[in-house]
């Protein structure tokens, strides 16, 4: 069920699947809304609510702060959802959302009773966002290049004949780059959400601090985030699991939501 929020001048669609007691907080992947975890309703929606964000320049969400999107922002915005504010609450994050998800730890450990990420953002060092969105120059180079992307995409072509990358990573950068568009909710995207930084070390420390519960999943034919990234980040910490199922990078769906559903406590997963 989707429904409206007004922030500050903003206007924040989110969406209501299940009805159980524990509250989830569900963020979704990069180009998706909320709604994409109503696969999970079934499996879910018995022992929790899923409350489930569309972030700025996605879905319905008129977003009309600039181009900044902070963690105080999205705290405050689910403050004002979840009807238990004053409880620690789980999260769930996919992809981009795994990213939002561990920064949000990274500041209100205190908060979060157990985390679950699929497929997350976030587990290695991205220097061309970085330099896009954090320094001057590069974010000239980013907005030049969103206006004019040939020399990209000839750059993308000259790397796959090298080796350099693989063809299904071209194909993923020219699913978000084909249309101007496509190009300028990139940059607004990206941009709007430079401040979802995650410190793994820092993460590390935290969750053993509080004891949280993180169980990462991974599709095994995944060549964007890969399976190796989540055992790097785990390193010898007992309260982080790694688990893989035989897919590619879209884990959020409908034929996996048993497994996604085993990442959370009270779901028994035979």
């Amino acid at each position: 069920m989707k429904q409206t929020l007004q922030y500050k001048s903003s206007t924040i669609a989110y969406h209501i699947f299940g009805s159980g007691g524990e509250v989830l907080f569900c963020f979704h992947g990069y180009g998706l809304t909320g709604e994409s975890f109503g696969v999970l309703q079934p499996v879910l929606g018995t022992d929790y609510t899923l409350i489930c964000i569309d972030f700025p320049f996605h879905g319905d969400t008129d977003w009309q702060q600039g181009l900044f999107f902070s963690v105080e922002d999205l705290l405050a915005i689910m403050t004002s959802l979840n009807p238990t504010s004053e409880m620690p609450f789980n999260l769930m994050g996919y992809s981009m959302g795994g990213r939002i998800s561990m920064c949000l730890l990274q500041t209100h450990p205190q908060q979060i009773k157990q985390m679950a990420l699929i497929a997350p953002d976030g587990l290695r060092f991205n220097w061309w966002q970085e330099v896009a969105t954090h320094t001057i120059i590069g974010n000239h180079l980013f907005r030049y290049t969103m206006r004019c992307p040939a020399w990209l995409f000839a750059t993308i072509s000259i790397a796959v004949n090298l080796g350099l990358i693989s063809k299904s990573v071209e194909k993923f950068a020219e699913g978000h780059i084909n249309d101007a568009q496509a190009r300028q909710l990139l940059y607004e995207r990206w941009f709007a959400m430079r401040a979802f930084k995650p410190r793994l070390g820092l993460l590390r420390t935290l969750i053993n601090q509080y004891k949280i519960p993180v169980n990462l999943l991974f599709g095994e034919f995944d060549k964007i985030i890969t399976t190796s990234q989540g055992l790097a980040f785990k390193k010898n910490e007992p309260l982080i699991s790694v688990k893989e199922i035989r897919c590619g990078h879209q884990v959020l769906k409908a034929k996996y939501a048993v497994e996604v559903a085993g990442l959370l406590g009270k779901i028994m997963v035979n």
